[in-house]
């Protein structure tokens, strides 16, 4: 079910000629300065993100039953370099130890090129689950014959984000059908929108097949939807040969026993969604997605693979649907997380995927190299 990605050619960056940033050695108040030049942040957004909160009128906007507003800090990741990209990486998270472990894996990628990224696109799948069905083959191929009709009844929904393709699927085990569409959502995450495209059609598919509909929403294991991203760390930089086999042997482990596979995972997601949750995204439908992803082929394996190259340097790999959004959402009504989008300086939502990913990498690895170092 995965696409093939090509990744292309990026040039290694002269990491001298790249200025490393230490945020950890500023203070707060020279990081905000540095941060306002950098993103070009007005007085008004320097000040709504220090406050780190927003009012409880827009909460209540947001969510029902509001009382109140939970802070979790947001620090800067920085050195990323992204498809030859400079990026300060805004992320949101409690936990220790993951912006500067990031900013270090991706200071010590900079030699190499640092991260190489890439995507399919942004299509997302909504399901129809038709049941109750007398003769299967007669309403898949009425389901067929009408896929034009179907696919334009879909996009009275929107105007700028559209059914692209349609697909049936039986599970006999179940006795149903699934209608499933395939709606390229643009830069939005893209749910509303394919939920409401799946309400709008579940009559017609009905009439069609002569079943009855159940569920119309959309899935989160977006396998349309991927992103890969890989990177290369010397050897040198981070203790030799020694190190380089014993990041690989954990990866191993990983890879044959599914109760280290998830913890390794969780240090994958440690970045990705540290980064989503900065610029207001569905951490949880992208947390969904990648577990479902790792257990795509039957059983749960590692999101991501190291390897020994050629020249005896750390290789990196890793793919992962990421159903994500810089339109929509709290992505758009959140001003801190609008702000941390501006900091990011991402437009797309596919760049914002790569670069989730990127620090999602990052995290896997400085996890690794403390597990086989200090512990």
């Amino acid at each position: 079910m995965k696409k093939a990605i090509n990744l292309g050619n990026i040039e290694p960056i002269d990491y001298r000629r790249v200025a490393t940033l230490n945020f950890s050695k500023l203070s707060q108040k020279e990081r905000m300065y540095y941060l306002k030049n950098a993103a070009n942040l007005t007085e008004q957004e320097a000040r709504i993100l220090q406050a780190g909160k927003i009012e409880l009128e827009a909460a209540d906007r947001m969510i029902e039953n509001v009382v109140g507003t939970i802070q979790i800090p947001i620090g800067i990741a920085t050195n990323f370099v992204i498809n030859g990209k400079k990026f300060l990486v805004p992320m949101a998270t409690e936990q220790k130890s993951i912006i500067s472990s990031a900013s270090k894996t991706a200071e010590w990628t900079l030699p190499t090129g640092g991260f190489k990224a890439c995507n399919t696109g942004s299509v997302m799948i909504g399901q129809i689950q038709v049941f109750k069905i007398r003769n299967y083959e007669r309403a898949k191929h009425q389901i067929f014959a009408h896929k034009q009709e179907i696919l334009s009844l879909a996009n009275t929904q929107s105007s700028t984000r559209r059914a692209v393709g349609l697909r049936v699927r039986e599970l006999k085990s179940l006795h149903m059908l699934l209608v499933e569409l395939l709606v390229d959502v643009k830069d939005s995450m893209g749910a509303n929108i394919v939920d409401s495209m799946c309400e709008a059609v579940a009559p017609l598919i009905e009439s069609l097949t002569k079943g009855k509909v159940n569920l119309r929403i959309v899935s989160n294991l977006a396998t349309e939807r991927l992103v890969r991203v890989e990177t290369t760390i010397k050897e040198d930089l981070i203790g030799g040969e020694n190190i380089v086999s014993r990041i690989v042997d954990a990866c191993a482990f990983a890879q044959e026993d599914p109760f280290r596979g998830a913890t390794h995972n969780k240090g994958i997601l440690n970045g990705v969604s540290a980064v989503l949750l900065a610029v207001g995204n569905d951490i949880r439908a992208v947390e969904a997605g990648a577990h479902a992803f790792a257990a795509l082929s039957g059983r749960y394996s590692p999101l991501s693979s190291w390897i020994k190259n050629s020249n005896g340097d750390l290789g990196g790999l890793f793919e992962m649907p990421m159903a994500v959004g810089t339109v929509g959402g709290s992505a758009s009504s959140h001003p801190i997380a609008r702000i941390c989008l501006k900091i990011l300086g991402v437009k797309r939502a596919t760049e914002l995927g790569e670069v989730a990913a990127s620090a999602g990498l990052a995290c896997n690895f400085f996890a690794l190299y403390s597990l086989v170092t200090r512990g």
